[in-house]
């Protein structure tokens, strides 16, 4: 008896269950690429886990497979399948960046997604598409956006016109000098520690050659674009939102970030000092 009933579960597992109405018909596989693109795409544009949650699983159970489940954290995704003949994925996210444009593209693509009707052909080609889209500026833009950047925060701090133009110089070229080192794939405690470095050296630099630059100034303001700012208020919407241990995780690697940066331009101040710079 218990072998016939569950031999009557598999068989009802393995059943295509019905999805809602406007949908194009997949198969289980097919819902769990798409839903594991969809918590991909979030979670690596920074989107709290709780978002990603909630998006991969209004995803799967739009299609009436509420026998899958999903677990994130910062650095992973499982995406597991309770029937007993089911198999999970796993996904190791190893690099996350900030874009705010593709996360709201991706939740505006999970809510509306019945609306459009796509087949899973279409659906994984809409998603390619946008995901080429998601860097739509180069190096030199970044870089002039984060002069600038350093440069107004340095004039809300009362910085005159030699601190505007020494913090514009600082911020250019330590974005810059990270997008060069791009390439040897540097970890982010060693990416923070590396600006802060470079904008210690830089604006000592610019208070040598010009003493009327304030080098607390300068400094202050160019640090501001590079402070994990987002990473912190995302570690704190996932702990409102219940999950602790993702909360816990953010918040450290937030403070950490900000860490690697004081000791990067303390080493440098450090430095200058002891070589008897003024």
């Amino acid at each position: 008896m218990p072998q016939e009933r569950n031999e009557l579960n598999v068989k009802r597992n393995q059943t295509e269950p019905s999805a809602l109405p406007g949908l194009s018909p997949m198969s289980k596989n097919q819902v769990m690429d798409l839903a594991m693109d969809l918590g991909k795409f979030l979670l690596k544009s920074g989107a709290e886990t709780s978002r990603v949650e909630d998006t991969m699983m209004r995803f799967c159970r739009s299609y009436g497979y509420y026998d899958l489940n999903v677990f994130c954290t910062p650095t992973v995704i499982i995406l597991g399948d309770e029937s007993p003949v089911g198999k999970s994925r796993v996904f190791r996210v190893r690099w996350r960046s900030t874009d705010l444009g593709l996360i709201m593209d991706v939740n505006r693509f999970s809510y509306n997604f019945r609306q459009w009707n796509m087949t899973y052909e279409e659906a994984k080609h809409w998603l390619q598409e946008r995901l080429a889209l998601s860097h739509p500026y180069g190096d030199p833009v970044l870089c002039v956006a984060a002069g600038i950047g350093s440069a107004c925060f340095c004039m809300l701090l009362g910085g005159d016109l030699y601190d505007f133009t020494g913090a514009f110089l600082t911020g250019f070229l330590a974005m810059a000098c990270l997008k060069m080192m791009n390439n040897f794939h540097p970890t982010p405690f060693w990416e923070n520690f590396i600006a802060g470095l470079i904008i210690g050296v830089v604006t000592q630099v610019c208070h040598l050659v010009q003493p009327e630059c304030t080098v607390e100034n300068m400094a202050v303001g160019a640090l501001m674009p590079f402070l994990p700012g987002l990473a912190f208020t995302t570690g704190v919407r996932d702990y409102m939102a219940g999950d602790l241990l993702s909360g816990n995780s953010r918040i450290a690697e937030a403070a950490l970030f900000a860490l690697s940066i004081a000791i990067g331009l303390a080493f440098a101040m450090k430095a200058w000092t002891w070589g008897g710079l003024p």
